[in-house]
């Protein structure tokens, strides 16, 4: 049996003028004197080289055969408190950070971002955090963020972190967990909410604190008392490590890159959440590597939106700011205002962003003028169809990436991409059209300058046709927060390897393998199965909780139970490029089995279903019986400026279900069996809040059947069992 066994970085053909090796490591010194004597330079200026490609340029121009931007040469980080002290001097007087919405509007060099992370670190260091110690960070995204967790760390300890909005019961029970001796809080309200919910709890959480500090606003004299420790303000601990620093009373701590770095507690489904364990060596080697996938030059400007906690966006963030990019910070509510004001060169978001961003270019089109509308609306159609036929044409579509079987499946194939050919070039000139009349105005009010990273959630089909056809690159990665997180993406250089429905191909130096989702045995290529991951980027494992570590790891040698399912696409298929990108399917633990035996994965259909614009989110349900449901969210602004708002239940139901059965249908990969019968509407929105989505803004199935338990049963009750 063929063994499914991603290893990036392995078994490349050497390109001229290109170093290579088989596994991540940090290459010796290389002299290029005879390249620079023909005007030729490295395409970084800089002494190491991260994953085994040099990239080298003649007169300004990448050598034949080498992509300038695959691979990272830099001096390469041991640890995360090194890439602070290196950028002070590589980019020190470029903008690092701004922070235009909070108070005083904060603004930092790296130089600045350097020496005010030492000067918060002496400042904890004053008020005892000592190497391998541990300080719980329960903040939302802001600049001050950054700093505490960069002097946490300088400091020699680890964050423990948290959103400032999770259940109070949750926050203290994780500070409790942790082991926490300080705590590093938003604002003094958020402060005020744990106070009041811990003083019913025993044994009291925050009696155990040295210190408390509040990274926004000043200090209530009332919470030192009631906490019983010294509670400061932000300004107030600079202020001390500026004396302390001065006296030569702090030096940072040798940090090792075994070294835990982090805490990040993830939300469990039931029970406690876990604390998984992030040390400086996992966070690094993503550092490093993420420039495999996504080039970023200095100076290039970044949104940040998502929660920092969030070890998407904090690694992301990272690896920007190690790069000299620019991150300036935003929120949901700005958003539109900053894409504009503040135009990014990248932005790092999650799928429910593109898709609001989408919708809302749907809706202004909608607005316009009649002939307008309906123009606008059939070039973007027919650019969405001209860059799916492109697709096939040129071998990149996973539609195609699986093998025929025999003459007459070989035969249908070609004639396929005949047809994809011929439907490709009757499209073409309504593209061109489209790029003159639409496009360029729907890229202006985006903003976006170069690229969009889509992660924490699978970023449907056609969210990837709408944004290919703009011609603005959406990279879509996958990982999880046991793995630091990337473990595969789609690349933005060569385009060719940018496959839309995939999650692309294996961070350098991460393996992946499908297994047989009970016996754990390899799969071959193109055969759906449980993906297992193994590499630098995996957790040291769950603190404190040995039994759940050890069924992350129940293969056994290192390999981790992702829980999710997919397939890689296999070699030598013809009129298929695609080799070796993995796609994913759903989750292990989502698969409805329906009475009659045949396995249904919620996931593709849901996302195809989301993609109208009238529905917001989508749950199927059907365990144990012989047809599908599915619980519908309707998108109440689209219901509200269309003729929808004035119908009534029976009717808006009708209408939603005519919607789920034409989307679904439409599916390239739909089967018979994964009709969907029935539908419940449900109007109660899902939020962040209640747990019924989560921090990426995913729908989380075991809260959703919990609190719509009547409403799923009486669903269920439909359907033919």
């Amino acid at each position: 049996m063929q063994q499914s066994n991603l290893k990036a970085g392995c078994a490349v053909r050497r390109q001229p003028g290109c170093l290579r090796t088989s596994r991540p490591r940090l290459a010796k010194r290389v002299s290029y004197r005879s390249h620079l004597k023909r005007g030729g330079r490295l395409e970084r200026p800089v002494a190491f080289v991260e994953q085994s490609e040099i990239v080298l340029t003649e007169h300004g121009r990448p050598v034949a055969g080498t992509y300038p931007d695959t691979f990272a040469i830099l001096d390469s980080p041991a640890n995360l408190c090194q890439i602070w002290s290196r950028n002070a001097e590589q980019y020190g007087n470029l903008v690092a950070i701004q922070d235009p919405h909070q108070e005083g509007s904060p603004k930092m060099t790296f130089r600045q971002l350097y020496d005010t992370m030492q000067d918060f670190a002496a400042g904890l260091h004053e008020l005892g955090v000592a190497k391998h110690g541990k300080v719980a960070l329960f903040s939302e995204n802001s600049s001050r963020w950054l700093v505490a967790d960069g002097a946490i760390m300088a400091c020699g300890a680890a964050g423990v972190v948290r959103g400032a909005t999770a259940p109070p019961e949750e926050l203290l029970y994780i500070a409790q967990h942790s082991g926490a001796t300080g705590l590093v809080v938003q604002d003094g309200a958020v402060l005020s909410r744990l106070l009041a919910h811990e003083r019913a709890q025993e044994p009291n959480p925050l009696r155990s604190l040295r210190f408390v500090v509040l990274l926004w606003g000043e200090c209530d004299p009332a919470h030192s008392s009631a906490v019983g420790c010294p509670v400061l303000s932000y300004n107030m601990v600079l202020q001390n490590g500026v004396a302390a620093r001065q006296s030569g009373n702090f030096v940072p701590a040798v940090v090792a890159p075994e070294d835990l770095a982090t805490l990040v507690y993830t939300s469990g489904t039931t029970g406690h959440p876990k604390g998984v364990m992030l040390t400086h060596a996992n966070l690094s080697y993503q550092v490093r590597n993420l420039s495999h996938f996504l080039a970023v030059q200095p100076g290039d400007r970044v949104l940040s939106l998502l929660p920092p906690w969030h070890i998407y966006e904090r690694t992301c963030s990272y690896f920007v700011l190690s790069r000299g990019g620019q991150q300036v910070y935003t929120n949901i509510r700005r958003l539109r205002d900053d894409l504009t004001a503040f135009t990014p060169d990248h932005f790092v978001c999650v799928p429910l962003v593109l898709d609001t961003l989408h919708t809302r270019v749907q809706q202004r089109l909608s607005a316009a003028p009649r002939h307008r509308a309906v123009i606008a609306s059939a070039l973007l159609a027919a650019g969405a169809a001209f860059v799916q036929a492109r697709r096939i044409v040129m071998g990149l579509s996973v539609q195609q990436a699986l093998p025929t079987i025999g003459l007459a499946g070989l035969v249908r194939r070609w004639a396929q991409i005949l047809g994809a050919a011929l439907l490709a070039a009757l499209l073409a000139p309504l593209h061109w059209l489209a790029s003159k009349l639409v496009y360029g105005k729907v890229r202006e009010a985006l903003g976006i300058r170069k690229t969009v990273v889509s992660g924490g959630g699978s970023l449907a089909a056609h969210l990837d046709d709408f944004y290919e056809a703009l011609g603005l690159t959406v990279l879509n990665g996958w990982g999880l927060t046991e793995t630091s997180p990337v473990l595969a993406c789609r690349r933005s250089n060569p385009p060719e390897q940018n496959i839309r429905g995939s999650v692309g191909v294996p961070t350098p130096g991460t393996q992946l393998r499908i297994v047989d989702p009970e016996t754990l045995e390899p799969l071959p290529d193109g055969r759906q199965g449980l993906v297992l991951a193994k590499g630098p980027g995996i957790m040291a494992g769950y603190y404190s909780d040995e039994a759940a570590t050890a069924r992350a790891f129940r293969a056994g040698d290192g390999w981790f139970d992702t829980g999710d399912l997919g397939w890689v696409a296999p070699p030598w298929v013809p009129g298929s490029r695609c080799t070796g990108h993995l796609v994913l399917t759903g989750r292990a633990k989502d698969t409805i089995v329906l009475s009659s035996g045949k396995n249904v994965e919620p996931l593709p259909i849901e996302d195809a279903v989301a993609a109208s614009t009238l529905i917001k989110h989508v749950v199927l349900v059907g365990q144990d019986k012989r047809e599908l449901g599915a619980l519908v969210w309707p998108d109440e602004d689209a219901l509200a400026a269309g003729p929808e708002a004035s119908l009534l239940p029976g009717q808006l139901e009708e209408r939603l279900m005519g919607e789920v059965a034409r989307l679904n249908v439409a599916r390239p990969d739909y089967h018979p069996f994964e009709h969907v019968a029935h539908i419940a509407v449900v109007r109660t929105p899902l939020s962040v809040d209640d747990g019924t989505l989560t921090r990426t803004m995913k729908p989380r199935r075991p809260e959703i059947m919990k609190r719509q338990a009547a409403t799923a049963a009486t669903l269920l009750a439909r359907l033919r069992g």
